[in-house]
């Protein structure tokens, strides 16, 4: 009988081993996924910080144009920055930004998806904005 109450008890640590790898197994990948999460989150925000600076990427650093007439022509000649896809106008709005007033294309990509503003500013010819 004591073989029996052996054979159990190392049944039962083997089977609770096996329990605590699958456990911290799963844990692991759990934590894995996060991290691989979090990485694509950083990227994200590296590549907004990047089209940020980049002409046109923010009321900060807008493109100079002659004539609102250009600005959807010229916003829809620049490649998607992600993917370098074809990008199109969703949306074209003035948007008063401090002293200047800007206009705002709305782009989405065709290819990717990825969406994202455009700002041109429109200098008239007596030097005024527009």
């Amino acid at each position: 009988m004591p073989w029996v109450q052996i054979g159990l008890g190392l049944a039962v640590v083997a089977v609770l081993s096996w329990v605590v790898y699958l456990v911290g197994h799963r844990m692991s990948a759990v934590q894995r996924l996060r991290d691989a999460e979090d990485e694509a989150r950083e990227a994200e925000h590296l590549r907004s910080r990047r089209e940020a600076r980049m002409p046109g990427g923010s009321p900060e650093h807008p493109i100079e144009v002659a004539s609102a007439a250009v600005i959807e022509p010229r916003a829809c000649s620049l490649p998607c920055p992600r993917c370098g896809g074809p990008a199109h106008v969703d949306e074209h709005v003035v948007s008063g930004q401090g002293r200047q007033r800007l206009r705002v294309t709305h782009m989405r990509c065709g290819t990717c998806g990825h969406r994202r503003p455009l700002y041109f500013w429109v200098r008239r010819a007596s030097g005024h904005e527009a």
